[in-house]
């Protein structure tokens, strides 16, 4: 009496429409079952794959049914599936599957090809395979080609959605439903309070990503239902849709990711200003664990991090030393405490003298409202003549920015109708060109911008003493934190030598402050001395000034 043959079934589809189509999984069953039926076959078991290309070379479940067939003692006879496309779209996952099959004796069934066991059989097999491949290729092709040109029409090609934003069908072309990403305005709110603690904090400095994913936990903020970690504000701190406009990397015509250059961007709502953006991206960079250590940043010690030694060939920093079992502090000279007395003669000093001379230079030498005044005037002395000719750059920076548009818009056109190849050379290179032109103009008007709007406030005396009290006040807080934030506000370096303490600091940090609305607020305003966007006409008046 003959054994009954046992198979394995294997069904997959890219997209599975569950709508009675031969390629779904359902009907795919559905003639396995009927197959093995009429042939009086034992099904042990069925291997489904929805939603998996045939091209992947790593198949979860495909991988898995190989390697059961191919065991010792043969469990199955052979492997069903409704088609060769089914099986495979990869030439290599063919000729490499079919051996390990063949040498394990376990055959291959195709429900919509009959294939012989034979050469003839076998040849054909490779025939098929190679046409399936083809279609596959063709078919990824031309789906890379709708994808770009979905993009270039600024639409959403899908894919994670940001957190802050939701995709909506804003137009249908027949079957195919066309997206756009629109605010999720409880999510953006969110969005706006990490980027804020990530600038300011909740109080003194600003917070880092940890920090702020713990301050969200307690405080009952989900991440669409779930937790917040630090992975995750990582992420929406560096997120380019939040700008306004994010890369679509769809591959080109060659399988091959495009490069920054080429690829293109699709405009969205945005929810953070860029320069706001600039300002935390700044931030993080500054404090980052490989740039300054994480005691320099988040250490109450007001000067750790700008206090250094002025001794002639020394560069060091200031460290912190303690004596009598940590009840007194001191700066000491880093090449001191590494290297030994000779090596340098910085003098030593308790903490807190020096930190108390700083704060009586910077109330005295910079808060005075006289002296604010001096500092100041050159800086922000902005005439109507300055006014006007910034205007007129204003107008025609926009004008050509319009231009610029329409350029990009009418190449975008050729694409669209077919009379040009996104992968001409001359498309490249002009798309190129206008898309550089574009991002120099947004960052020439950005600039004409924010000067005009500094342009309109102009420095009054009580603007400087309401400034000047405000800050010297905070220098003066029992919060060690937060004087040290108001302090680097102010102060950039402190040279510490055996005759004098130099203390540095930038006209530019003290105009940022004394217009930044943060301050009214009885915030620590945020400014990074070394981001500049771009230059501007008061870019000769900015140079570091000793106080």
């Amino acid at each position: 009496m003959a054994l009954k043959l046992r198979a394995y079934g294997y069904v997959r589809v890219s997209v599975d429409e569950e709508d009675g189509k031969n390629a779904s999984i359902a009907s795919q069953n559905a003639a396995i079952d009927n197959y093995c039926e009429v042939n009086d076959i034992e099904k042990v078991h069925v291997f489904e794959e929805p939603n998996v290309s045939g091209r992947k070379l790593a198949r979860k479940q495909f991988d898995r049914m190989i390697d059961a067939a191919t065991q010792p003692g043969r469990p199955v006879d052979m492997i069903i599936s409704y088609a060769l496309s089914r099986f495979s779209r990869r030439m290599y996952t063919q000729v490499v599957s079919f051996a390990k099959l063949d040498q394990a004796g376990v055959d291959f069934v195709s429900l919509t090809e009959a294939f012989s066991n034979d050469a003839t059989g076998q040849m054909m097999r490779g025939v098929v395979g190679l046409m399936n491949e083809k279609y596959a290729q063709d078919a990824a092709q031309f789906t890379r080609r709708d994808r770009r040109r979905n993009a270039l029409r600024g639409f959403f090609n899908g894919g994670n959605i940001v957190f802050g934003y939701e995709s909506r069908t804003v137009q249908t072309d027949g079957k195919k439903e066309r997206k756009k990403l629109f605010v999720v305005d409880e999510e953006a709110a969110t969005v706006r309070l990490i980027y804020d603690m990530a600038e300011f904090g909740t109080g003194a400095e600003p917070m880092g990503t940890r920090s702020i994913a713990e301050w969200l936990r307690v405080h009952g903020y989900t991440l669409r239902g779930g937790q917040f970690f630090h992975s995750s504000i990582d992420r929406i701190l560096t997120q380019p849709h939040y700008l306004g406009r994010y890369p679509d990397r769809t591959k080109d015509d060659a399988g091959k990711l495009p490069t920054l250059e080429d690829q293109t961007y699709v405009e969205c709502p945005r929810i953070i200003e860029p320069e706001q953006a600039a300002r935390v991206a700044a931030l993080r960079a500054k404090r980052a664990p490989a740039v300054t250590a994480p005691r320099v940043v988040n250490g109450p010690t007001m000067l750790t991090g700008i206090a250094a030694c002025g001794m002639p060939g020394c560069r060091s920093g200031l460290t912190i030393s303690t004596g009598k079992g940590g009840r007194y502090s001191y700066y000491k000279c880093a090449s001191k405490v590494n290297g030994g007395a000779a090596r340098c003669n910085c003098p030593t000093l308790p903490m807190k003298t020096l930190d108390d001379i700083v704060l009586r230079a910077v109330e005295d030498r910079v808060l005075d409202p006289g002296r604010l005044q001096a500092l100041l005037s050159g800086i922000l002395e902005i005439s109507n003549c300055a006014d006007a000719r910034r205007k007129t750059d204003l107008d025609q920076a926009r004008k050509a920015r319009t231009r610029c548009e329409t350029a990009i818009g009418r190449l975008i056109e050729l694409i669209e109708e077919g009379l040009m190849s996104a992968k001409d050379p001359e498309f490249a290179k002009r798309m190129s060109e206008r898309r550089i032109e574009k991002a120099r103009l947004d960052a020439t008007i950005s600039g004409l911008e924010r000067q005009m709007i500094r342009g309109a406030k102009r420095i009054t005396p009580e603007i400087v003493e309401k400034f000047g009290g405000m800050v010297a006040a905070k220098l003066r807080d029992p919060d060690p934190k937060l004087r040290k934030a108001y302090v680097r506000l102010l102060v950039d370096r402190v040279e510490v030598n055996a005759s004098e303490i130099r203390i540095i600091g930038s006209k530019s940090a003290l105009e940022h402050a004394v217009l930044d609305p943060q301050v009214a607020a009885g915030r620590v305003p945020s400014f990074d001395r070394e981001w500049c966007p771009e230059e501007d006409s008061n870019l000769h008046a900015l140079a570091s000034a000793s106080t």
